[in-house]
Parts: structure tokens; sequence; C-alpha cells
């Protein structure tokens, strides 16, 4: 692509890479140049602490009106991207927005656009279509949507999952974690929010009222770990290994609020050696988050005897006060997004 086309791209270290504007697409300029930045930002490309460019430098190198940078760098700061300082301009944010997958999904794009052109179509119709699909998704459809939201990726997408396979031909299941909520809102249409009693008023916070929540109790199994945990003679350890911090906060802070007491806690995240190998020698308990077993850590510990699952299932109660908010946002709903839903 020379610089004398209508597409125009801006190659520059402080965009770490090429810009590329598409004059004649339906997706709008600020929007073509914000999604490239972000990605840049969520891929690495841009690290925490780069300088873009100027308002002024980088529209003059795309051709595109300073207004319309402004705007662009106006909406990364408000998705947390960057930080605008007058006299000292505009860089990535130190902890920019953590998004789940971006490789992953890196793969599955590339693999869509080599689908798309074998079969004929531009990466611009793909985009496209994209764009119009994702539009679909912020209007009522014809199954109630249920958005279930934990403090984990595993947790929340194998729980979704659980929820559309009881109530098949009702609802269209997904998971999210917490902290996700408002932004999953803000972009898509769903008419629940489902979590378990322990996130309750967590979610509803987040939510602010702007769809019901509601709070599912689980099964019986889930409790009586806690209550073994809570009664374990005072000077016991027990090893936490999960996926993230928050995962690791969450299980600390539900075993305080069961009465765990004089208990050392020790935590270590999937991937560190050095924090695994205290734990394998000195736990009594060791607690498995869902992706630690998915992660096939319960073969590489000694003593499995002192292994536990932490995960839950869903107590039929709380599957019942679900399925009756499902009923009544099908029946709120507005009648052109209704059809028959199977029984």
């Amino acid at each position: 692509m020379s610089m004398d086309e209508p597409e125009f791209a801006a190659q520059t270290l402080a965009t770490g890479g090429t810009l590329d504007v598409e004059r004649d697409s339906d997706v709008p300029i600020s929007t073509q140049i914000y999604w490239q930045l972000a990605y840049q930002i969520d891929s690495g490309r841009l690290l925490p602490g780069a300088r873009l460019l100027p308002v002024r430098e980088l529209g003059a190198a795309l051709r595109v009106n300073p207004n319309t940078i402004r705007a662009v760098y106006r909406r990364l700061s408000d998705a947390g991207y960057v930080t605008s300082r007058h006299g000292a301009g505009t860089h990535v944010a130190e902890r920019p927005p953590q998004r789940r997958g971006t490789e992953a999904l890196s793969g599955i794009i590339a693999e869509t656009l080599r689908r798309a052109a074998h079969a004929g179509f531009t990466a611009d119709e793909v985009a496209a279509a994209t764009f119009a699909a994702a539009s679909e998704r912020k209007r009522p459809g014809p199954l109630v949507r249920v958005l279930f939201a934990e403090c984990t990726n595993a947790d929340a997408g194998y729980d979704a999952e659980r929820l559309g396979d009881e109530f098949p031909g009702m609802i269209e299941a997904e998971g999210a974690l917490l902290d996700d909520l408002p932004e999953r809102l803000d972009r898509f249409h769903y008419d629940l929010v489902a979590t378990t009693t322990f996130h309750a008023d967590e979610a509803q916070a987040l939510v602010a009222g702007r769809v019901p929540v509601v709070a599912m109790l689980v099964g019986p199994g889930y409790v009586e770990l806690v209550h073994e945990i809570a009664d374990l003679p005072k000077g016991s350890r027990v090893g936490l290994i999960c996926a993230s911090g928050r995962g690791l906060d969450n299980i600390r802070e539900t075993l305080a609020l069961s009465g765990t007491d004089g208990v050392e806690i020790v935590s270590a995240l999937i991937g560190d050696e050095a924090g695994l190998e205290p734990i394998d020698r000195d736990a009594d308990v060791i607690l498995l988050s869902r992706e630690a077993l998915a992660a096939g850590l319960g073969d590489t510990l000694s003593r499995p005897e002192r292994i536990r699952s932490w995960t839950y299932d869903f107590d039929p109660s709380g599957l019942e006060l679900l399925r009756r908010a499902i009923d009544h946002a099908a029946l709120a709903r507005p009648l052109d997004a209704a059809e028959p839903m199977a029984t």
C-alpha cells in the first residue's frame, strides 16, 4: 500500500506498528483507528507507558481531521487504555484493561479471514458482517439472554454452559468476569445477570439496576467443603492454587466469612513453580480451582488424599429461582422480539 493511495498506513514507533485507514469502508474511520490502537495495547505491541503520537501529528500522518484523533484518544481514555495529561501527551495506561485471550482471538480472526477469502469475501465484508452481528446482539432476541458472572473465566464459562443445558430452548447463556459486567451490559442486550450468592452484593453494585440479578444457591457439597476447612485444627496449613489473584482473593474471603480461624493459608498461581513447591511440601489440605484441575495439577502433587476440588454445583432451589426469573423476563420482553420458546 503506497502513501499515494486512498487507503493510507502510518508506520511509527509511537503507535507500535501500522495503522490502516480504509476510506471506502462502511466502518467509521474513528472506529477503525480505535480498534487498531486498542488491539495493539491488548496484544502487547504498545506497552504500558508508551507515548502515542500527538493528535495533530497522527492526524496529519493519516490525513484525518485532528478532531477525529482527539475523539479516538478520548474513547481510549474512557475505556482505560490510555491516560492524557496537558503538556505530557497521551500514554498507554500503566494498568490497561485486562483483555482475555487476545492471542486466541487473533487466531480465530485469522482463520475466519482465511476461510472468507477462500469463499470470495473481502476482509471489509467480514468486518461489516461482524459489526452487524454485534449490533444485533444489542437488541432482544427470541431467547432470554442470561449473563452468568463469576470471579474466574473457567467458572463463568463452565456455569454458563451448564445453565444453557439446564434450560434448553429457553435461554442463551454467556459467562463473564464480575469486573466486566458494566462493559458487557453497555455493549450487548441481556435480560438477566445470574451469579452465586457469594457474589450477589458485588454483582448488584456493578449492574446498578440495569437488569435483574439472580443470586443462586450452590449445592451442599461446596458448603461441606467450606465447613471442613473451617473446622481444621489451629495451625493447619491450607494451600490454594488458582489461575488468578482475583480467584485466590475470592477463596480467602469465602473461608474468612465461614469462620476459618487459626489456619495458615498459602497460595500460588498456576505455573508458579516456586510457589507450588512449599504448598506440596507443607499443606495439610490443598484446594484446586477449576483451572488448576483442568491444568492437571492434581496429578503432579504428592499425597493426592489432601487435594480438594474448589468447585460447586447449583442447588435445585437456585435453579428454580432462575427459572422463575427467566419466565418473567420472557413475558416482559417486547412482542416483536418474542417467539414461542420450547418447553
